[in-house]
């Protein structure tokens, strides 16, 4: 699943599950662009880790949310690289206070901050990406289980990520045969979202799942990889779930 000669941008890749995925782009020989939107958290450590391993990695700077700032990263991606092949859609809105919410508790304001990284970001990452990929490409979407089977908690971001496996399969046709677009559906994974949970919280979380253990970001960048490369070159408007079993019903 080399992705040598090719360039890519992951967006929200400064931590988590995005930085994985850079991370293992790089060390299949991929350029990688690592978007982060600035503030406290800082990619140098992301850049570093690929740096130490012969990869070639640099940073675009932009707000997902904010169409002049996504029309700015790509015009830099596309002057720096000359096009691009690969994007991951990895650019999340992480709020603890929104997770779980009563209905009476959720606001329309809840929405829109939710919708506008989530899933505007990811068309307008998409709509950037589009314009750059004219020897084709691959875009990777990122959503949740939720989503797809419907759950107790997590009502704005489930919904948010049920609007981006919509796009992903309006996309996939929309812009075939050139660009595939598919999206991985997360169910609970290993990243700072466990800490939202205390300890009789998370045994439950994980005694849902059939494989009994959270999912790794390890295997979430081996998912991204799968979809971004050419072993899954017959593949596109797929949603695929990550979760160790948690969405069987």
């Amino acid at each position: 699943m080399s992705l040598e000669g090719k360039r890519a941008l992951v967006t929200g890749s400064s931590q988590g599950i995005g930085a994985e995925i850079a991370r293992r782009f790089a060390g299949e020989g991929a350029t990688v662009f690592v978007n982060h939107r600035g503030g406290k958290r800082h990619p140098e450590p992301v850049l570093e880790a690929i740096r130490r391993r012969g990869g070639e990695a640099s940073v675009v700077h932009a707000d997902v949310s904010d169409p002049s700032s996504v029309e700015a990263m790509f015009s830099e991606v596309g002057r720096r690289a000359g096009g691009l092949d690969i994007l991951v859609n990895a650019a999340g809105l992480a709020d603890r206070a929104l997770w779980n919410l009563a209905i009476e508790d959720t606001t329309l304001d809840m929405w829109r901050r939710v919708f506008a990284v989530d899933t505007f970001g990811t068309f307008l990452c998409a709509k950037g990406a589009r314009s750059l990929m004219k020897r084709g490409g691959s875009i990777v979407n990122v959503a949740s289980i939720p989503a797809l089977v419907g759950d107790t908690e997590g009502l704005v971001y489930a919904s948010a990520k049920g609007a981006v496996v919509s796009m992903t399969r309006m996309l996939a046709k929309m812009l075939a045969p050139k660009v595939r677009v598919n999206c991985m559906a997360f169910g609970s994974m290993e990243t700072t979202w466990v800490d939202w949970l205390g300890p009789e919280q998370a045994k439950s979380y994980r005694a849902a799942i059939p494989l009994g253990r959270f999912g790794k970001p390890s295997e979430a960048a081996s998912l991204a990889l799968f979809l971004a490369s050419g072993e899954s070159s017959f593949i596109t408007g797929q949603v695929i779930a990550l979760d160790g079993g948690e969405a069987i019903r």
